[in-house]
């Protein structure tokens, strides 16, 4: 807070005061309690009676006392003190403002002022009263539905006519803040670009900070990506001269905006999507895998859909019915893994199907011919075992056939070559599934040769999960 909005009511006695005589000048020492406070040593400002005004140096005296020296004039019979010269600056903790340098101004000055020290007493003594605290709010979700979210803005609206922010008048004798002007009742926060994301109760997201009246009434808003808004109702007492954290746990907020998230998942895929001893017993998996390359992928929760499960959706595996090398059609006679056409009923119960293959399909060497947008036949009429295109659709239709209450997701690879590709996509449009395309993806390209490493499927489950989140908003 900036120090000129502290000196209007010092400024005021000082005019008041201009044409009295000032008596020769004399040293006090005042000891200030701190008062279940924690004001920190600093320069501040004081006035007096007696028409003096200036700055002095409070130090710490031991754990509970602050001391300073004032020179006032002889006639001077009471004073106060506040802050209004830079030293008692609230300061973020190092971590916010390392992972959000953006922060580093979002910084105030604490305000205090004294109640009225008589100078006629010995010892001088006063009792420091906070007017401001400072906050960090710590965003979490014990629920673990929202965990892992990114959260765009933070909004804190006072109830009633209370302000958060306003130029200020400070009345020291009275140990109060008067007459506010370009006051608001709101606070702000743009935390858009994925900063920030729903964090747990052992790790939660931390933004701050701000400098606030000394409680706190009103609301919290934290508006999510998707269209999701929590709203928490705040009502508390803040510790004045410190940073103070109030907690906001999703799981007790009001929600807006979110559908459920999916709750049982079924996986139709080649090598990438597979795990030793998670995939059907006679599938042929790939992970984990002894190619150096990759060899990081040990356990299936580090496979892109092991983090949709785990990290991401906080869901149960349905069934993964992947193979390793396996084509979506089943035209290339050299090649004896089962194609995708003959795994389309394995699943269970699931709400999501996630539909990851065409790889295996577009490699000249498999002799899958691209074949024809046919959308109009019947499954049962396609040509389900020579080529590609109609391979894909009679998939589709089948599983929505088989599971009409599954949603479907199509992915299309980053090594998926030519019109393949682009037929997923034309395809996939043509009955209205989301698709996620990793063609050109040059962050899987770091991670990945032809099967991405762990930092692959990671960022591999992070994109899935944010261009589906629409689904489940």
């Amino acid at each position: 807070m900036k120090a000129k909005r502290l000196f209007l009511f010092a400024a005021a006695l000082l005019v008041s005061f201009a044409c009295q005589k000032i008596a020769p000048e004399k040293t006090v020492q005042v000891e200030l309690s701190l008062d279940n406070t924690s004001i920190q040593p600093c320069l501040v400002s004081y006035i007096t009676d007696g028409g003096d005004s200036g700055t002095g140096t409070l130090t710490a005296l031991g754990s509970d006392k602050l001391s300073g020296t004032f020179k006032v004039s002889g006639s001077a019979t009471s004073l106060w003190c506040f802050t209004g010269e830079p030293g008692n600056i609230f300061s973020l903790p190092s971590y916010l403002v390392k992972d959000n340098p953006s922060t580093s101004a979002q910084t105030g000055e604490m305000v205090f002022c004294t109640t009225t020290i008589l100078l006629g007493r010995e010892p001088v003594t006063g009792t420091i009263r906070p007017l401001t605290a400072g906050i960090v709010l710590d965003i979490f979700d014990t629920g673990g539905k929202l965990a892992g979210r990114p959260f765009s803005a933070v909004k804190l609206t006072s109830s009633g006519t209370a302000a958060l922010t306003a130029d200020i008048k400070i009345y020291p004798e009275e140990s109060r803040i008067g007459e506010l002007s370009n006051s608001s009742s709101g606070i702000s926060f743009d935390c858009s670009g994925g900063a920030f994301k729903v964090g747990s109760s052992s790790a939660p997201a931390s933004l701050g900070a701000m400098v606030l009246p000394s409680a706190f009434k009103g609301t919290v808003t934290v508006e999510c990506e998707g269209g999701v808004k929590a709203t928490f109702t705040v009502d508390q007492t803040l510790k004045a001269g410190v940073v103070n954290h109030i907690s906001l746990d999703m799981a007790n907020a009001e929600v807006e905006g979110l559908k459920h998230m999916p709750t049982r998942l079924g996986i139709l895929g080649d090598s990438i999507s597979t795990f030793n001893g998670i995939i059907p017993s006679d599938h042929r998996p790939y992970y984990p895998s002894t190619n150096a390359a990759c060899s990081d992928v040990t356990s299936w929760e580090k496979t892109y859909w092991g983090h949709l499960v785990k990290d991401y959706w906080k869901c149960e595996l349905d069934v993964n019915s992947s193979w390793s090398g396996s084509c979506v059609a089943d035209g290339d006679p050299t090649v004896v893994r089962t194609p995708f056409v003959k795994r389309c009923s394995l699943f269970k119960n699931p709400d999501v199907i996630i539909l990851f293959g065409g790889t295996n399909d577009s490699q000249p060497a498999r002799q899958i011919a691209l074949g024809e947008f046919d959308f109009n036949s019947a499954p049962e009429a396609l040509n389900k075992h020579a080529r590609f295109r109609e391979s894909y659709i009679w998939v589709i239709k089948t599983l929505q056939k088989n599971y009409p209450d599954a949603q479907l997701i199509c992915i299309v690879g980053n090594h998926i070559d030519g019109e393949y590709g682009n037929s997923v996509k034309t395809i996939a449009e043509h009955f209205k599934l989301p698709v996620v395309d990793f063609r050109g993806d040059q962050k899987v390209t770091v991670y990945s040769e032809l099967h991405p490493n762990a930092a692959g499927h990671a960022y591999m489950a992070e994109k899935i999960y944010k261009e589906t989140l629409s689904l489940f908003k």
